[in-house]
């Protein structure tokens, strides 16, 4: 008898410690906060719940550019964790290290991407091959406050739609409210100090004018022509000339109703229309020679760590951007869907008509353009950035500013392509 209750638990213990040693346990780090970040965190949730075999542990690892530090600190120290979710601009400087697992490893590229869009497949891609899958998407776009283009005559359903009347509604919505001879209220806001929140807002302006960052080959910067200075002039006459843009706006001047016209992102939008007290506007951004919008979205990376690892991250990516969490994701957020069959749906159609000022989202989303895959790309958008801030904060010819800005970015291209 005692021999066979020692034979049965012997089993069981074989049973259950086989089963928890069949558990792998993987790290996924995101930059992620506020209500995005709780919404991301049920996600995690529910897939280690239906996973039982897979437990996704995730960390918050700080804000975008922190994490970034973070995650290449940790794959100079071969540590990277095993999943993140990365900015675009970032797989370039990992692909360079041999540090992230191609998406050819688990998937045909071509057959898995082909239900993305395809500004969604760009932001992935480096140097012609798939590294991550696409996980958000947002475009830049124009929040006003109806409320107050009807108090100074505007039509609250006829935003701006060229740089031109951008100038003309934001003159009329700059107003010295007390009489103390100071603008209480700004016509116009966007990130204009140098970091990389500015210079996606410069470069498309700069596309918008016609300009390119690169030259066709990527082998040397561009953004010293004249539609480059061009963007740069219409930033300082905003500021200086018009003086419809601060320099140093008020702490939530769109939210508080001190800045009337605020560029901002489409994933900003649903967290904005919650914390505002006026009528919300939505519109696409203002253009000039070309009608485009820049793309910024993130994607889910996984890093070379153990083949147990890499497939239970596969599982973990694969899941997540699939097209019922891409749907859900899209709906709760307001990113873009990145998948067209999300797109067509008949319930994210029946969403657009409940939400109307997304279909502005979506009718910008057929003229948007990714930034460049390049490795140069974070370290030319540094370089430009002080420069547009030096020529904007100091009333400068942007001329010979950007034209020194571009030298400096050859060379560190040439270093680059000789390492």
């Amino acid at each position: 008898m005692f021999k066979k209750l020692m034979l049965f638990i012997a089993i069981l213990t074989l049973v259950y410690g086989s089963s928890e040693a069949s558990v792998t346990t993987i790290n996924y780090w995101h930059y992620l906060s506020g209500t995005n970040a709780k919404i991301h965190e049920e996600m995690v949730a529910e897939f280690n719940a239906q996973h039982p075999e897979i437990q996704v542990e995730a960390l918050y690892a700080g804000n975008q550019f922190g994490t970034r530090d973070k995650l290449l600190a940790a794959v100079a120290g071969s540590v990277p964790p095993d999943v993140a979710l990365v900015d675009q601009f970032w797989p370039p400087l990992m692909v360079s290290t041999g540090a992230l697992v191609p998406l050819g490893r688990f998937v045909d590229p071509k057959q898995y991407l082909q239900d993305f869009s395809q500004v969604s497949r760009d932001t992935v891609t480096v140097y012609g091959e798939a590294w991550t899958v696409p996980f958000s998407l947002s475009n830049q776009i124009l929040l006003y406050n109806k409320d107050k283009f009807r108090e100074v005559g505007l039509d609250p359903e006829q935003p701006p739609t060229t740089w031109e009347e951008l100038v003309e509604y934001a003159k009329a919505l700059t107003r010295d409210i007390d009489g103390d001879g100071r603008t209480d209220e700004w016509g116009v806001n966007f990130t204009t100090r140098a970091n990389m929140g500015s210079m996606y807002a410069f470069i498309t302006f700069l596309w918008q004018a016609g300009g390119e960052l690169y030259s066709p080959d990527y082998k040397e910067a561009a953004f010293h022509d004249q539609a480059a200075v061009e963007t740069a002039q219409f930033w300082i006459d905003l500021a200086h000339k018009h003086k419809v843009l601060s320099l140093s706006p008020p702490a939530e001047g769109f939210e508080t109703g001190r800045i009337a016209m605020q560029y901002s992102s489409t994933s900003s939008i649903a967290t904005t229309k919650n914390k505002v007290q006026f009528e919300l506007g939505v519109a696409a951004i203002p253009g000039h020679r070309n009608t485009v919008t820049g793309v910024g979205g993130s994607s889910l990376a996984i890093f070379k760590t153990d083949p147990a690892k890499e497939e239970a991250a596969w599982e973990f990516v694969n899941w997540m951007s699939s097209k019922e969490n891409n749907l859900k994701w899209s709906m709760a957020t307001g990113y873009i869907p990145l998948r067209l069959s999300v797109r067509e749906s008949d319930v994210y159609q029946q969403y657009l008509e409940r939400e109307p000022y997304m279909q502005v989202v979506m009718d910008q989303f057929d003229y948007s353009r990714a930034r460049p895959n390049t490795t140069s790309y974070a370290d030319l958008s540094r370089i430009l950035g002080v420069a547009a801030e030096e020529a904007l904060y100091g009333k400068a010819d942007p001329g010979p500013i950007l034209s020194n800005a571009v030298k400096e970015a050859n060379l560190y291209i040439q270093a680059l392509d000789n390492h």
